[in-house]
């Protein structure tokens, strides 16, 4: 089943235990992730790697499934996912899952990915798929930054720190976050202030 990220409503409504979210957005799956798994969250939050997983499939599949009624609520992360784990993923599937929800990660999958057809096509899985935000979204969630830490910052400048971020709310926040803290002391920042920051790598002593 296919939920895209805007439709929170049907996010929170499912009650399915497997979810696959893939694509090249990390920023943006690492707010729903928070926004619908973890905040308020008061269980076990269990993180892992796909070569984990690889080099000690049995540990894995135990966590997953004990299956006490009883035990504490948890939430499975997988990171890195890739076709390596499809078997894994479907003999899962297969069994019977309480008190627990399994995110797979995944980065950008093509339409013919075995993993992809299989969450789209069952209805008691959960795929999202994160695309790169346009400018548009970008500019939204800067302006919002901005007016909120009430810096004075012209649509100019913002659209500059745009385009440094490759369509990419993660990296848009590291640029944001960048400019916050030099901003501590001052409520205007100004465009060689805004170049120096966005290309800090090229000079460490800025600050």
């Amino acid at each position: 089943m296919i939920i895209k990220p805007y439709n929170k409503n049907d996010i929170k409504k499912t009650k399915s235990n497997f979810f696959l979210l893939y694509g090249e957005n990390s920023g943006h799956k690492d707010e729903i992730i928070f926004d619908f798994f973890l905040k308020d969250f008061s269980g076990e939050n269990i993180k892992y790697d796909e070569n984990q997983i690889l080099e000690n499939k049995e540990f894995f599949l135990e966590t997953c499934l004990n299956d006490s009624l009883f035990e504490k609520q948890k939430i499975i992360e997988v990171s890195r996912v890739t076709a390596k784990l499809y078997e894994i993923i479907k003999d899962l599937i297969n069994r019977k899952i309480y008190n627990k929800k399994i995110i797979f990660n995944s980065e950008l999958l093509e339409k013919r990915s075995k993993i992809r057809q299989l969450f789209e096509k069952e209805e008691n899985l959960v795929c999202i798929p994160f695309y790169q935000d346009n400018n548009f979204e970008l500019y939204k969630i800067a302006n919002e930054f901005f007016r909120k830490n009430t810096i004075s910052i012209s649509s100019e400048n913002i659209n500059l720190i745009i385009e440094k971020c490759s369509g990419d709310r993660k990296n848009l926040k590291n640029e944001l976050n960048k400019i916050l803290n030099f901003c501590l002391e001052k409520k205007k920042i100004t465009r060689d202030e805004i170049l120096k920051l966005i290309n800090l790598y090229k000079d460490e002593s800025y600050f």
